[in-house]
């Protein structure tokens, strides 16, 4: 008699349940992650000032070790740290606000001037090209035309003017009034009614998706909550770092087994993860914006201890934090019209030089910088680096992702290492060893470079 089930039915059974069970885990995958994103989503205002107390600690750890093999009790050495770490923030913060309204003012001021040179610099080069070519790039728009030129003889103030309009604000509502249906209007981009009737809206935005990101942390009550929370936090994790690094072990909801000993060897391996990062990357990004930003002062350029101050920030995604710096630098050196050092024609001679400042300094980062100071204790691929950013972002949202994404995606990679590669290695490796030979070696060498 024909045994049932045969070995076809029996392979194809087991497809299907493997098939089914692989994707009822990621169901479950997916919908562990999207609760765990709902829940911290919702404990932002909380788990903020605790990530910015925490990684504070990571940064100020070091310092405190130091002081306490000098000779001084660690509570001493703490509060010396603190209070210095204390004055000096509060100090950099005054100076930087100064220069920052100071700067931000002067944007408002020059914005005037930037729009006219822009519209100057378009039809300068339509000009150009009908001269040469005999083919007119802006047909159907004379007016536009004749008011660049006579805005050209006038000056960047008086042509700014009739852009900002009266003291009543006409200008501003004949804009607005003006190509109501239209997505885009060049005669009106040209005339600089484009801008003004666009940019309130871009900053409404740009605002709206600040707020998002941020959430009830930037609510006056929760703000003012958490610059009080964070140094409260800030104080115990260095008082207690030490008995925090002899004990936490023994707070995990486990009994003392193999798999507890595992839990923690990985936690600890992702904690040095951690480590690395947010000390690293944060010198680094700090670098990286004090460099730059005096390379632009340098070559004259508009508001560069701004760009600089946001790279310092914005420094610590790696990557994408300097193309966000960039951006505005160069759209700003191609409206200043060239500095004491750079001549104004042709006009593409300070953003080329504001780019080569980017360029330069970011190839000085990666062979020297950045290796001395972070190495290659992440260990994970640049454009994996970028695709974790943008996943991180749109999963946690906002700056918070953007932050957590490389060590998020390291931690994600230790357990993938741990669990995955080296389970399939492990057989391999160990298999022909099994007589003779320390295992744990071999798996160690077949996994670890």
């Amino acid at each position: 008699m024909k045994n049932i089930p045969t070995s076809f039915q029996k392979n194809t059974l087991w497809t299907a349940v493997t098939a089914v069970s692989m994707t009822l885990t990621a169901v479950i995958a997916v919908g562990l992650i999207w609760l765990a994103t709902r829940v911290i989503a919702f404990l932002q205002p909380i788990l903020i000032p605790f990530a910015i107390a925490g990684v504070l600690a990571y940064l100020l750890e070091p310092v405190v070790k130091w002081l306490e093999e000098g000779g001084l009790k660690r509570t001493r050495a703490v509060l010396l740290v603190f209070a210095t770490f204390i004055v000096l923030l509060g100090g950099l913060g005054w100076w930087v606000v100064a220069k920052v309204v100071d700067q931000s003012d002067n944007l408002g001021e020059r914005l005037g001037g930037y729009t006219v040179r822009a519209r100057e610099a378009v039809v300068g080069f339509a000009d150009q090209f009908e001269k040469k070519t005999g083919f007119d790039l802006l047909p159907g728009y004379p007016q536009v035309k004749t008011d660049a030129s006579a805005g050209a003889g006038a000056g960047a103030e008086q042509s700014a003017a009739p852009l900002l309009g009266d003291g009543n604000g006409a200008g501003l509502g004949e804009a607005a009034g003006d190509g109501e249906g239209e997505l885009f209007d060049l005669a009106g981009f040209l005339s600089g009614e484009w801008v003004q009737k666009t940019l309130p809206v871009v900053l409404r935005s740009g605002w709206n998706l600040v707020k998002s990101s941020l959430g009830g942390f930037l609510g006056a009550f929760g703000f003012l909550l958490s610059m009080i929370i964070v140094p409260l936090y800030l104080y115990y994790f260095l008082i207690e770092s030490a008995k925090i690094k002899e004990t936490w072990a023994d707070y995990l909801p486990l009994r003392a087994s193999r798999f507890k000993d595992e839990v923690v060897d990985c936690l600890m391996e992702i904690n040095g993860y951690l480590i690395a990062f947010f000390r690293g990357q944060l010198l680094v990004s700090m670098i990286n914006g004090a460099a730059t930003g005096l390379g632009l002062m340098i070559v004259g350029l508009d508001f560069a201890f701004l760009i600089g101050l946001a790279l310092c920030v914005l420094g610590i995604i790696p990557y994408l934090g300097i193309m966000l710096c960039w951006i505005p630098a160069v759209l700003i050196a191609s409206f200043q019209g060239g500095s004491g050092w750079i001549p104004a024609d042709p006009w593409w001679v300070m953003p080329l030089v504001v780019t080569g400042i980017f360029v330069v300094w970011q190839q000085i980062d990666g062979f020297f910088i950045t290796p001395k100071i972070v190495g290659e204790t992440v260990g994970l691929h640049p454009m994996t680096v970028i695709v974790a950013v943008l996943l991180w972002t749109m999963v946690l949202g906002g700056l918070l992702g953007a932050i957590l994404a490389v060590p998020l995606t390291a931690s994600v990679k230790v357990l993938f290492q741990r669990y995955v590669w080296r389970a399939r290695l492990a057989p391999q490796t160990v298999g022909g060893l099994r007589h003779g030979g320390p295992p744990q070696q071999a798996v160690d060498s077949a996994v670890l470079p």
